[in-house]
């Protein structure tokens, strides 16, 4: 092509033609402008078609990540709610010091022991962060990313990093020492019933673990479920 432009070029220069001449070479020069402005249309086109496929992957995958961290929390949420209801219940037998052992109190003392806690998916976000937040377009999506892990996903991951081991630091060793054949959350027998049973520490135990469930994890709960919720909403909106 650059041959046969070339070609007419000489011919109209040889035949000493040069108003014609520069009218083809200010042609030519629009040809060459448009070609390159048609090509890096189509060279954006293709980028953007991939930055595209790119973006609905990432959401794609953040969202599938999310559903299954939302489906963890509404399990443990329900867990603990269970829990609290049945340490009150404990709770408030154990204001009666005359009340005789059963076998069914060892499921309410059961409740009382172990660390609770879920085990949540960071490292898509993290990888993302690293690489490049821009590549999710919509700005009020990639906001909600930002504020689920960097706020919920960080306070709950205090919660169970900080809050929970500290709890089972109390109640481990009065556990250990005063309880057998123990199941976490679901069963535990007192070596001496009558000792732990009017134990005012003990019933200080049961008191903060009910609080710490109630303040910690039912809160935590609570408040990222429904922003888990909105974010998949709005990632289904935007990819519709």
């Amino acid at each position: 092509m650059i041959k046969f432009f070339r070609r007419i070029r000489y011919q109209l220069m040889s035949k000493n033609k040069t108003g014609r001449y520069f009218k083809y070479a200010i042609g030519e020069i629009i040809l060459v402008v448009i070609g390159i402005l048609i090509a890096l249309q189509v060279n954006n086109w293709n980028t953007n078609r991939v930055d595209n496929s790119n973006e609905e992957k990432i959401l794609l995958e953040l969202k599938k990540g999310l559903q299954l961290d939302k489906e963890k929390m509404e399990v443990q949420l329900v867990k603990c709610k269970q829990a609290v209801r049945q340490m009150k219940k404990l709770q408030q037998l154990l204001q009666d010091k005359t009340y005789p052992y059963s076998k069914s109190l060892d499921s309410l003392f059961g409740e009382v022991y172990g660390i609770r806690k879920v085990f949540l998916n960071r490292a898509f976000y993290e990888d993302l962060k690293a690489t490049s937040l821009r590549i999710i377009k919509n700005d009020d999506i990639r906001l909600q990313i930002v504020q689920l892990f960097e706020e919920n996903y960080v306070e709950m991951r205090d919660v169970f990093s900080v809050a929970e081991p500290s709890i089972n630091e109390v109640t481990r060793p009065y556990y250990l020492q005063n309880f057998n054949n123990i199941k976490l959350w679901t069963s535990a027998t007192p070596n001496n019933f009558e000792s732990v049973w009017k134990d005012t520490y003990y019933e200080n135990i049961v008191a903060y673990r009910i609080l710490s469930l109630e303040v910690n994890q039912l809160d935590v709960y609570s408040k990222t479920i429904p922003v888990i919720q909105k974010l998949v909403d709005d990632i289904n909106s935007y990819l519709e």
